[in-house]
């Protein structure tokens, strides 16, 4: 009967502090990492541009690597996060050409390195990219993860 009354409040002992244990910070919840977000609209002056809905231009955060698909090619390179500021950096593609898709990813890459911040809005993400205008994403549904 001792070991039972033992083994039942180690148990429960282990239960409670494994609640405690657990982040009470919901910012992973609000993370643009380990998602998939697709590009829907370069904002530069003096109109914003609104990407074809069925060119899927992408990006994925992951680990300090970003990768994804440029309308046309694929591509990859490195990011670091400090609170809200974002560096992206090393970014390296193939280089096919392809008819009414190459512009926009040019438009997109060009961009990419002058990243400085980035904001996300529910299912939203808009990335600072000084001078050169905003990167505006959404998340993509048919690739939420992966």
């Amino acid at each position: 009967m001792n070991k039972l009354m033992l083994l039942l409040l180690l148990t429960a002992a282990f239960a409670c502090n494994s609640k405690n244990s657990l982040p009470s910070d919901t910012s992973a919840a609000d993370s643009l990492e380990g998602k998939v977000w697709q590009l829907t609209t370069v904002a530069v002056d003096p109109q914003p541009q609104k990407v074809p809905a069925d060119l899927p231009i992408t990006i994925k955060f992951e680990a300090g690597a970003i990768e994804g698909h440029g309308g046309c090619n694929g591509y990859g390179g490195s990011y670091t996060l400090k609170g809200k500021q974002l560096a992206i950096s090393g970014i390296i593609h193939t280089e096919m050409y392809c008819e009414g898709a190459s512009e926009w990813e040019n438009l997109f890459l060009e961009r990419l390195p002058y990243a400085k911040s980035y904001r996300l809005t529910g299912e939203s993400m808009e990335i600072d990219c000084g001078d050169m205008g905003n990167l505006v994403f959404r998340l993509n549904w048919k690739k939420r993860k992966g």
